[in-house]
Order: structure tokens, then C-alpha cells, then sequence
């Protein structure tokens, strides 16, 4: 007899195929260019390069930690970025299996973050490397690095899912998302300090979660000390809900999108 699967039976099914998607796909990947795995090392490479001239050179921004400074926010927000922009059209690109197999939706997405999560994971350890090159010694601080990491991911799965939810129904999202990705990059302290904000507007920055979680990194990578525990927190909290609100809403259109991605 049919017996229905219970919520967790289908979550771990989710995850279990998804994790399987993106590895195959980061396989793919690999083998559709020359360089295979090393794009995944030259590609933030080349942005820092671009940003560095631009705001280090030419605009002299910046002091003796500015290199090490952008390097830490081009590395982070490339990969928060990257996975909204990847997961965004996930659902509508694998429109073939969703009408033909009763795969759950959110597979798709999450599919992407998986994988630009296992390139991040490599990108991580040849940052430690390079600061620890560039003479930023390892402290206790950096034992830290895996809870901010844990909170970047748990930002980029709501903030991907929410995005790739809505576009089947919203299809000017395409447009959209790069453009506010763009206008948040610059918001987000990626090539700012604190500093250089009046300080009656640093609870403004506060808000973003993005440049708490760039501010965290670079606290216990090049600035040797704790994080804002506090906000952190905060945002934790926030994060959850943010989480079980993105969640509910897949499994409220889950259903849907078969006839929304044949019209």
C-alpha cells in the first residue's frame, strides 16, 4: 500500500538529489572549457585584479590592508551573487524534467547553491592561503570562519530560493535581479570601510546583512578580533524565519509550476 512521505522523508530527498545535480553539473562544467576546474581559482582572480586597479590605483582608495580587505569581499560576494544569479532561472531552464518527471522544484535551485557552495569551499582555502602569504598570520580568530560561512549560506539559500520562486511568475526578474545585485555590491561595504561613512548612518549598514557578514570576515581574518556577536545573532535569528518563509512558499507553488512553465 502507497504510504505518503512524511516532510523530513521529502526534504531529504530534495537535498539528496540536488547534491547529486550539482556535482554531476560541476563535472560538466569542468570538462566545457579548457581550464576545467582552475575557472573556478581564475574567476575571482580576475575581478579582484579589475577592482583593485580601479579603487587601489586609479581612485588610491584604500591603505596597507586594502588589498587584503577587497580581496575578502570580492571572494564573499561573488559567491552570494553568483548563486542568486545561477538559481535564479533554475526552474525555468529545467522546465523538460518538471513536466515530465513529479520532481519537487526546489531541487533545482538548490542544485546551483550546492555547487557554487563546493567551488567556494576550494576558493576559501586558497584565500587562507594567500593572506597567510601576504602576512596575516593565523590566530584563534580565524576558528570562527566556518559559523560566518554557515550564516553566508543560510543568507544565500532564502535570498537564491526566494529569487528563483517568484521568476516563473515575474519573468522581468531576469532583468531586475543583476541590477539590484550590482546596486547592493556597492552597498554592502565590498570596497568600503566603515570609516568613511558619516557614523549617524552606520545603522543603515547594519541592516544589510551582506555587510555584517563582510565586516565578520574580515574582523577575524585581517583585523584579529571577534566579531559583533550581537548582530550576528540578530541575524541569525532573522535568517531562520527568512528560511522557513522561503520554504513554505515552494511548497505552496510547488504544485504550479508545470502549468506556469508551459504557458
Amino acid at each position: 500500500m502507497y504510504r505518503k512521505s512524511t516532510y523530513w522523508e521529502t526534504a531529504f530527498r530534495v537535498v539528496q538529489v540536488s547534491w547529486l545535480r550539482a556535482v554531476m553539473g560541476l563535472k560538466s562544467e569542468s570538462r566545457g572549457t579548457r581550464l576545467g576546474y582552475l575557472w573556478w581559482i581564475v574567476e575571482p582572480a580576475m575581478h579582484l585584479a579589475v577592482y583593485y586597479f580601479a579603487f587601489g590605483v586609479l581612485l588610491e582608495h584604500g591603505g596597507d590592508d586594502y588589498v587584503a580587505f577587497l580581496l575578502i569581499g570580492i571572494v564573499h560576494w561573488l559567491w552570494l551573487s553568483k548563486s542568486i544569479m545561477n538559481a535564479s532561472s533554475s526552474i525555468l531552464v529545467s522546465r523538460g524534467l518538471i513536466l515530465q518527471l513529479p520532481l519537487h522544484t526546489g531541487i533545482f535551485p538548490l542544485a546551483e547553491i550546492f555547487r557554487d557552495l563546493i567551488k567556494q569551499i576550494i576558493v576559501v582555502v586558497i584565500l587562507m592561503l594567500i593572506l597567510w602569504l601576504m602576512g596575516y598570520d593565523p590566530t584563534k580568530y580565524w576558528l570562527i570562519y566556518p559559523v560566518i560561512f554557515v550564516l553566508q549560506v543560510l543568507l544565500t539559500l532564502p535570498l537564491a530560493g526566494l529569487v528563483a520562486a517568484l521568476m516563473p511568475f515575474v519573468p522581468d526578474l531576469r532583468v531586475i535581479v543583476p541590477a539590484c545585485l550590482q546596486l547592493a555590491m556597492f552597498l554592502s561595504g565590498v570596497f568600503f570601510s566603515a570609516d568613511l561613512i558619516p557614523e549617524s548612518f552606520h545603522w543603515l549598514l547594519n541592516l544589510n546583512p551582506a555587510y555584517l557578514l563582510l565586516e565578520a570576515y574580515r574582523d577575524i581574518l585581517i583585523r584579529q578580533q571577534p566579531p559583533e556577536w550581537a548582530l550576528l545573532g540578530g541575524l541569525l535569528v532573522a535568517l531562520c524565519f527568512f528560511n522557513i518563509f522561503v520554504i513554505a512558499l515552494f511548497g505552496r507553488f510547488n504544485r504550479q509550476y508545470p502549468r506556469i512553465v508551459q504557458e
